[in-house]
């Protein structure tokens, strides 16, 4: 298989493998809470990427990055997910992340930002009015309100690192960044450490971080690699459209009309945020 077409493959794989992910944590929130999931992926899906890779980039920054990136940005996907009647609507904010991520880029790394992209964070602030505009109840508002600080967790996380940590070890670096986020995610057991061992959460635990945390970054470093990483990113906008799709399936939720524009909005307007860097 040559690089492109495995690099297509790899992500291909990785849109799936992170859009299953979202009914997946909504279904186990019975057995698992949100907090325990992620105390997993990172201590779990950590110890995979090490094994795999065999190094770790250990450092202050590094440490870091793995407190905002998977401590906080998980976490926050995490709740998000329980906390809005469909966790399709979770997936979508958790992607506005290159929306923030177009609104901080001149101030903290200094690079300018095109009209086009400025148009496509229009599109989804569009968007996520128009899914605030499908109810005004206290808890539906709180889960639109932690969806889109995780996408700006994400998105501090991620300008963090490019202007940190993007010359180095990618795999090293987030095998440790995974794994040192660990004690962080456990100072949160005050908010709930629960684990119901069934062999449904058990086998949803292990999905989540086996799969969805270490082979998922697998795949995604093969498909960074293969077809660089703003060809990568863009094709990764496809992931809540994959949650849309998988919810349907496993959990027969579709979105509202509403929901479904607002949706819509702002997959296009990251997507427009994403694509301007190889259009």
């Amino acid at each position: 298989m040559s690089g492109s077409y495995r690099g297509y493959a790899a992500v291909t794989a990785t849109v799936l493998i992170w859009g299953s992910a979202y009914p997946l944590i909504y279904a186990a929130e019975r057995f698992i809470s949100p907090v325990a999931l992620t105390a997993l992926r990172a201590a779990v899906g950590g110890a995979f990427l090490a094994a795999v890779y065999r190094r770790l980039q250990v450092g202050w920054r590094e440490l870091i990055g793995g407190v905002i990136n998977i401590a906080g940005m998980v976490s926050l996907l995490n709740l998000a997910v329980t906390m809005t009647p469909n966790p399709s609507i979770a997936a979508v904010l958790i992607y506005t992340q290159p929306l923030f991520t177009a609104l901080m880029t001149p101030f903290a790394l200094g690079k300018r930002v095109s009209g086009l992209q400025y148009a496509g964070v229009a599109l989804g602030v569009a968007g996520v009015a128009a899914m605030v505009l499908e109810g005004l109840e206290s808890s539906y508002l709180a889960g639109i309100a932690i969806g889109l600080a995780g996408g700006l967790v994400w998105a501090t996380g991620t300008v963090y690192y490019e202007r940190y940590l993007a010359r180095g070890d990618v795999p090293g670096e987030t095998a440790f960044m995974t794994l040192s986020a660990t004690p962080f995610v456990l100072a949160l057991w005050p908010l709930g450490m629960r684990f119901m061992v069934t062999p449904f959460s058990v086998a949803i635990g292990l999905y989540m971080a086996v799969v969805v945390q270490g082979l998922g970054w697998l795949l995604w470093f093969i498909a960074v690699t293969e077809l660089g990483g703003v060809r990568a990113g863009a094709l990764s906008m496809l992931t809540p459209v994959a949650a849309v799709a998988f919810t349907l399936l496993l959990l027969h939720r579709p979105l509202t009309a509403s929901q479904s524009l607002g949706a819509a909005l702002i997959v296009l307007g990251s997507g427009l945020v994403q694509v301007e860097g190889f259009i």
